[in-house]
């Protein structure tokens, strides 16, 4: 279960209500045929989509349009409350008896099993398997539980008030207590001011549990329903069973109609300025609130593409000033979009300022939006953003095929909801080309004067309270306001080059060896320069081709001196442009292009990380090509870089939560110089642009040694001319290279550390074991379900038992090089006078399994989750891309994925336990916690 929560929600499509003087077309919009849509006596609303990716396998939804904002006073927090006692006993699956049956089925709790609680609405989600008639029966019988059969026992009740507190402690801190102070204010006289999905604590620990049945008893109900099911299924069938197992659900007698809350109109703008002592940044958010307009017809749809070309030039241009080292903020942007009630549209600028900037920030928004007004958008802007937004759109019609199934079911639940229009990807593509043909510039630039008013502005900052610290008061906030309306500005002009990004394309190199794989369908191709590249072409996607690439070496060739140089040298040098391109003219040139390449140094090797549409396949390995020869070293770049990390890393020193971290990096890695998880001041100015880009250029000198593997929708012969031209053109200097051993030692003995830091009644506790492991492939699995048994029963013990965390994390890591070594990693927050207590517990269980090793239960649900996971993966490029890699990498056999359903199936109680009493070192540990400071 995850509480969903938010300011604003942004949307791709969103929508204005500009009148033109041309004739509109108000036709309605198409509906996707392959959606079934129904709606039963009683009200309940449901949609169906046969989808068969994944394969086997179907998505599944109860959506209830109904959230915090229909709570009474006394129920504040009981919608999320009931969100979670769904899973704490129903009529046909008592207590905890759902969760425990959908392990059993492979089904893992809070990924494929999982619900969330909003302002508006509570939203319940399953991902089952269809090849299995009991269990698709049994996730019907769920959603019809969770529709109208929940328990509500005393005893159930009681025991989730502890699991609640935990969620609310975990929300507990800077934003929080900001947050309280800022909503009655920008929010004022709406529900929203005080209707936060988590509660209050009070009434979450003392309310009577009539109270929270008569929440469930009079918003869980059919005509504010609806249940959703797209996969691998037969429509009709599912249609029988929707309408059998959710037609016997009533409607209260006497029922309160539901109302659609919106934010108020203001004529004064409504601003709140909040700071705190352990804030991590600035913050600033600009709206102007506007009436919601549903989009129903063809000229709604294209009000939509006009927000989205206006909203999209927009922030290009935020996005350049951004690469100035003197701009005030680290990040920008400006939308026109739904704004957290249903009912309003905004107009939205948000801002992260640097220290002591946010009126500049603020005026710098301001300013750019007024440029707009002015002066509107140029042609060349206009026809780009066009030309993207119609790529984008293109691209969606081309894998409705192979789309996945939880992407149409977001849409159907948008559908119900919000009502958004379910066109269906080829429609809205041959609708966005035709209308984007008759959108004019103009239009675009009327939107500003339409959504530029003075009325309805709300301004919340936030910003870290320490001495020294620049804050804007509201006196300020307001001149700037006005005095921005004043301003004599200058056109903005677009810099754009039509030059192409390689001027002469390489020879094409020879061949020297081309080696098929035909069990696993790659091809291996080796070029005279060293350059080996692995090409798997595959028919999971239409319009997705992967890259990735390595090369011994990494970080650890360089000292510690230089390890922030090594670590954030891709970061400036991909920031700098390419070729003749800096940045900006970069990203203009390859707008309308779906390709992203992005080169990486890690501690042992260099490579890089891609992805494009095929159409742009030559571009991405043009890319490579100039990484390679011809990266920039730009000052502008590096300066705003390196301003942008600084005033990040001094705002969040200010957190606990980070103080943790910090602590917990350093113990674990025994002080060794390169491990950094925050840098201070002095190390963050060891970072010099000379050394970035020396060592950029020695990583990426000699391409002898890289190994390229590229998976996705290509035929070989069609890629391999650009794959000769560029990779086999690519420099050498047939160097003999390979990593050092810089690795960090895990603390010889064991390690119990506290640190004391923050004002809220809150703790931290990681517990991390560590040692040599070794390394093979059977090993890795038994330590893998060793680690989800592990995650079960502290899940059990911890939340359910105890009801003394809302999660925990565990997690394990493996590595080969330099030395084969694991680490096992426990991590959970909770109340500080329960921080003995829990860590005892987690060492308890971590002795039982050593002792006893997992109940043969457990052990059959961990292997059914991994298998039922292994399925769906075959069928993915990312799955393959790794797997491959990894074959070189680690010298992996590839045979192993053709038994792994065997090979899980064959590890049994005696082996996890082994694998235990080997990696679950109750002996030798490292144990952080973070506690409150000391008052």
């Amino acid at each position: 279960m995850k509480l969903v929560f938010a300011f604003v929600s942004f949307f791709v499509i969103t929508f204005c209500s500009f009148a033109q003087e041309v004739k509109k077309d108000n036709s309605l919009l198409l509906i996707d045929e392959n959606v079934k849509i129904g709606k039963l006596e009683n009200g309940l609303t449901y949609y169906i989509r046969k989808n068969s990716l994944p394969e086997k396998r179907v998505e599944m939804r109860l959506a209830i349009n109904a959230g915090s904002l229909y709570e009474t006073d006394e129920q504040q927090g009981l919608a999320h409350f009931t969100e979670h006692m769904c899973f704490n006993g129903t009529k046909n699956f008592p207590k905890a008896e759902l969760v425990n049956f959908l392990e059993k089925m492979g089904i893992k709790f809070g990924g494929d099993l999982n619900a969330y609680t909003s302002f508006a609405e509570t939203v319940y989600m399953l991902f089952l398997p269809t090849d299995n008639d009991e269990l698709l029966s049994k996730g019907f019988q769920v959603l019809e539980d969770w529709a109208h059969n929940v328990s509500f026992e005393d005893k159930e009740i009681d025991k989730e008030r502890g699991v609640i507190i935990e969620e609310w402690r975990l929300g507990l801190g800077a934003d929080d207590r900001m947050r309280k102070r800022a909503f009655p204010i920008i929010f004022k006289d709406s529900k929203y001011a005080d209707r936060i999905p988590i509660g209050k604590k009070e009434i979450l620990e003392t309310f009577k549990y009539e109270t929270i049945r008569k929440f469930y008893k009079d918003w869980y109900r059919p005509n504010l329903m609806s249940v959703i099911v797209v996969g691998d299924i037969d429509i009709a069938k599912t249609e029988e069973t929707i309408k059998n197992q959710f037609s016997k659900l009533t409607n209260p007698v006497n029922f309160s109609e539901r109302t659609e809350y919106s934010l108020p109109d203001n004529n004064e703008p409504l601003i709140s300025i909040e700071t705190d002592k352990e804030a991590t940044g600035n913050m600033l958010m600009y709206f102007i609130k506007h009436p919601h307009k549903i989009q129903a017809t063809v000229e709604d749809f294209k009000d939509g593409l006009k927000a989205q070309i206006y909203g999209g030039i927009l922030n290009n241009r935020l996005r350049e000033l951004g690469q100035n080292p003197d701009c005030p903020y680290i990040m920008a942007y400006t939308y026109f979009s739904e704004f957290l009630a249903r009912s309003n549209d905004a107009y939205m600028s948000y801002s992260m300022p640097k220290e002591n900037k946010i009126a500049e920030a603020f005026e710098l928004l301001l300013t750019e939006s007024m440029r707009v007004k002015q002066f509107g958008f140029t042609q060349t802007e206009f026809e780009r953003q066009k030309a993207e937004i119609l790529m984008n759109y293109e691209r969606a019609a081309k894998e409705v095929d192979k789309t996945e199934s939880k992407v149409f079911t977001q849409q159907c639940l948008n559908n119900f909801l919000s009502k958004d229009p379910i066109m269906g990807a080829k429609n809205e593509f041959e609708l966005t080309k035709k209308l984007l043909n008759e959108i004019n510039l103009e239009e675009v630039n009327s939107l500003a004067k339409q959504w530029l008013i003075d009325k309805n502005q709300g301004i919340m900052v936030t910003a870290p309270e320490k001495e020294g610290s620049i804050v804007p008061t509201k006196a300020e906030i307001l001149a700037i306001l006005e005095k921005v309306k004043t301003l004599k500005l200058d056109a903005y002009v677009d810099n754009v080059s039509d030059s192409p990004l390689i001027e002469n394309k390489p020879a094409e190199a020879k061949i020297i060896s081309r080696t098929e794989n035909t069990e696993f369908g790659y091809t291996e191709i080796k070029y005279e320069n060293g350059v080996r590249v692995i090409l798997k072409p595959t028919d999971f996607k239409n319009d997705e081709i992967l890259l990735s690439a390595y090369s011994p070496g990494g970080s650890s060739q360089y000292p510690d001196a230089d390890i922030l140089s090594a670590n954030y040298s891709t970061s400036i040098i991909a920031s700098s442009g390419i070729g003749k391109f800096d940045n900006t003219e970069l990203e203009k040139k390859l707008s309308a292009q779906k390709v992203d390449v992005n080169p990486t140094i890690d501690e042992l090797s260099e490579g890089f990380e891609g992805n494009c549409s095929p159409n742009d396949f030559e571009t991405m390995m043009q890319l490579v090509y100039l990484y390679f020869t011809q990266a920039r070293k730009d000052s502008m770049a590096y300066g705003a870089f390196m301003s942008k990390m600084t005033n990040q890393f001094k705002f969040f020193r200010s957190s606990p939560q980070v103080a943790f971290s910090d602590t917990l990096v350093k113990i674990i890695s025994s002080g060794n110089p390169r491990a950094i998880a925050i840098p201070t001041d002095s190390q963050l100015e060891t970072v010099r642009l000379n050394k970035v880009y020396e060592i950029f250029t020695d990583r990426f000198s000699d391409a002898d040694d890289f190994n390229f593997f590229i998976v996705g929708s290509f035929k070989i012969d069609s890629v391999l001319p650009f794959i000769s031209s560029y990779l086999g053109a690519l420099p050498t200097k047939h160097r003999k290279e390979t990593w050092k051993d810089v690795s960090s030692k895990f603390p010889e003995t064991t390690k119990e550390v506290t640190i004391n830091k923050g004002l809220e009644p809150k703790s931290m506790v990681a517990v991390i074991m560590s040692g040599k492991f070794d390394w093979n492939y059977k090993e890795k699995l038994k330590l893998q379900i060793a680690t989800d048994v592990l995650n079960i029963k502290l899940r059990e013990s911890l939340r359910e038992e105890q009801g003394g965390v809302y999660g925990v994390q565990i997690m394990n890591r493996t590595e080969k090089y330099p030395n084969p070594k694991y680490q096992v990693f426990v991590a959970f927050g909770c109340s500080p006078k329960n921080v003995k207590k829990l860590a005892k517990t987690v060492f308890n269980e971590v002795g039982k399994i050593n002792k006893n090793g997992p109940t043969e239960e457990d052990l059959s649900k961990v292997k059914e989750t991994m298998i039922r996971e292994r399925e769906t993966m075959l069928k993915k490029n990312k799955f393959w891309l790794s797997a491959i890699e990894n074959s070189y990498y680690y010298n992996d056999d590839l045979k192993v994925i053709n038994t792994y359903v065997e090979d899980i199936n064959s590890i049994t109680i005696d082996d996890v336990k082994a694998v235990a009493n080997k990696y679950f070192t109750k002996e030798h540990y490292v144990k952080v916690v973070l506690m409150p400071e000391k008052k």
